[in-house]
């Protein structure tokens, strides 16, 4: 007797007490174990009470669904503990003494296999099955038996799935750094580049002695990222400012860039010196650093390289104009655009207010936005609107849409303006609202963990990695999203998705009505997944809105709409049947290929 059925359903079981028994009845998975478990109901009377009380507990008639459902799991307990043993030869081995090591999922072996297949082996998708997992089951990949693979992971050929790694493991926190730290190898390569990175970046100063202890064996790009994260511990820059000297290469730019990012007298006095015989060096680490120091150095280096290749004495905006004009040193506006990152003070104002060279106001706007971020300065944040609202009008849209949001007093009369202003401006031009700075901010704004925040990222040159920044938003973000929603648009409608409340059911049935009734309108694929993300499911009509057009529609087409449909398995079955007999009746305005579609829905059709 194949007794199989009995562990599917008590894995089934197990895994819908997780879930919470008022999901039960939505619970395709568990409705097939007991189906399948119906052969062996006839093997025992035990058998038969199993198949009783599982039955019941799917067909929603036990009346008191937790507690039938704790009976039959101890019931099935019971039984599978009396059908078999197992044992294998060898010693027990504790698992790795991290906040993780105790966190196992319910997920089958199975389930967990193809996410370590991604991360430990090479080929095409790799990417999509980490990401898809990161994004729909997060759970899994703090999962034990997936930690060591995501390690492993940061060795991947494909530099996107290792970076995307990384940000998952910083994510964690620092309870994964004892298993980055386990078995590293200082004269390692890009993976073990990676491990320090994340230790950096979620450890900061608290593991120093680490950084310290391995610097004593680095070699190569391991040594440069070593270097580099002592920029945590000020304690430090004696060793650092020695380090400038006797390293050479990566390695030298590394201790300059450390050391550059403590905002102390010592660093001040360091590049004050430094930057006389290398400004140009002293203007390429400015890039990543935000102190008060740093920003009058920055404004009287960018001063002192701006001669023209004819010894003449220009202006920042002259050398924006790159085509007709270059600059006696090897550097020009990008590098002294980006130089203004992090920096404020009343001489950094003065530079953006003296800037008037309109190709490139954008690029200062962003800048000044990014800075802001960075920084929370209050006078930037006034700056940005003065500089849009005078003669740089609309140019500096990015930069006062950020400290609009990151202030405290309420937006909603400029929002209302800004996006009046942008529906107008598409009469004449469609893609107006696509290529606004508004709508890049309103991409930027999230709902996380209880609140709403801002977030952006920066390339951290010395690191070869992006810094990711975020900052709470100060805005009633559930009264801005009436706003938004009176102009619709695909691009207005892809940034509200992200600031869903899952604890506000009523705001999220509000914003999945407004997709619902958006996509009846316009049949827009897109809106599915939004609709999805709100929660909003098995709304009748949607497939026959869709398939109620003067078109034709391959099968795989209709497998691909019902597939995104949001719904469960039932839903989606009715909504397909209901197609399939207006097409059959003539009462479909689109052309299907039905026959195909239809033994498809009746064989293959799943969530």
């Amino acid at each position: 007797m194949d007794i199989t059925p009995i562990f599917e359903l008590r894995n089934q079981l197990r895994s819908a007490a997780i879930a919470g028994a008022n999901l039960i009845s939505e619970n395709f998975r568990l409705k097939k174990s007991v189906e399948a478990f119906e052969l062996l109901k006839a093997a025992s009377p035990v058998f038969g009470k199993i198949y009783e009380l599982s039955a019941s507990l799917v067909s929603g008639s036990c009346g008191d669904t937790a507690g039938a459902l704790l009976d039959t799991i101890t019931l099935v307990d019971s039984v599978v503990c009396t059908l078999a043993s197992s044992a294998v030869p060898g010693t027990v081995e504790e698992l790795p003494v991290t906040e993780f090591s105790a966190k196992i999922t319910s997920a089958p072996y199975s389930e967990l296999s193809a996410i370590i297949d991604a991360l430990t082996t090479s080929g095409s998708g790799k990417y999509e099955i980490v990401n898809s997992t990161k994004t729909d089951r997060p759970e899994l990949l703090g999962d034990y038996r997936v930690l060591p693979a995501l390690v492993k992971g940061l060795g991947a050929s494909y530099s996107e799935l290792a970076d995307l790694v990384a940000k998952i493991l910083e994510d964690m926190g620092g309870g994964i750094v004892p298993l980055l730290k386990k078995d590293f190898d200082p004269k390692g390569k890009k993976d073990m580049v990676r491990r320090v990175n994340v230790i950096e970046t979620v450890s900061g100063a608290s593991e120093n002695a680490f950084y310290l202890e391995q610097l004593e064996n680095a070699e190569k790009d391991v040594r440069k990222a070593l270097i580099y994260a002592l920029r945590h511990d000020e304690g430090n820059i004696e060793k650092l400012a020695e380090l400038t000297k006797t390293e050479k290469g990566k390695a030298k730019n590394a201790a300059l860039s450390a050391l550059a990012h403590f905002d102390c007298e010592k660093s001040a006095a360091f590049f004050e010196e430094y930057s006389k015989k290398k400004p140009l060096d002293v203007i390429k680490i400015m890039e990543n650093v935000s102190t008060e120091w740093a920003s009058g150095l920055t404004v009287r280096l960018i001063d002192s390289l701006l001669v023209d290749d004819k010894g003449n004495k220009i202006t920042l905006s002259q050398a924006a104009d790159f085509k007709n004009i270059k600059l006696k040193e090897k550097t020009g506006f990008p590098e002294l655009n980006s130089a203004l990152w992090g920096k404020w003070g009343p001489e950094v104002e003065q530079v953006y207010r003296e800037f008037d060279y309109k190709d490139s106001s954008r690029q200062m706007s962003v800048r000044l936005g990014d800075t802001i971020i960075v920084t929370n300065n209050e006078s930037l944040k006034t700056l940005a609107t003065e500089m849009n609202s005078r003669k740089h009008k609309g140019n500096y849209d990015y930069a006062e849409a950020v400290a609009r949001f990151m202030s405290e007093e309420d937006c909603s009369d400029w929002l209302t303006k800004k996006v009046a202003e942008l529906k107008r401006q598409t009469l004449t031009d469609p893609k107006a609202v696509n290529k606004s700075d508004l709508v890049r901010v309103l991409r930027m704004i999230a709902f996380e963990n209880g609140g709403y925040v801002l977030s952006t990222q920066h390339w951290d040159d010395m690191a070869e990695m992006w810094r990711y920044i975020t900052v709470p938003v100060l805005q009633p973000m559930k009264q801005l999203a009436e706003i938004i929603i009176k102009h619709p648009n695909e691009y207005y409608n892809t940034a509200l998705a992200n600031w869903l409340d899952p604890n506000d059911r009523e705001f999220c049935d509000k914003i999945g009505q407004y997709y619902v009734d958006e996509f009846l309108k316009c049949n827009q694929i897109y809106l599915l997944n939004l609709i999805r993300k709100t929660g909003v499911k098995n709304v009748k009509g949607l497939a026959h809105s869709y398939f109620n057009q003067n078109a034709t529609f391959s099968q795989y087409n209709m497998r691909s709409l019902f597939q995104m449909l949001p719904g469960d398995y039932e839903y989606k079955l009715a909504e397909a049947r209901e197609i399939i007999e207006l097409s059959r009746n003539g009462k479909l305005k689109g052309k299907c290929e039905i026959d195909a579609f239809s033994l498809w829905v009746e064989t293959e059709l799943k969530p």
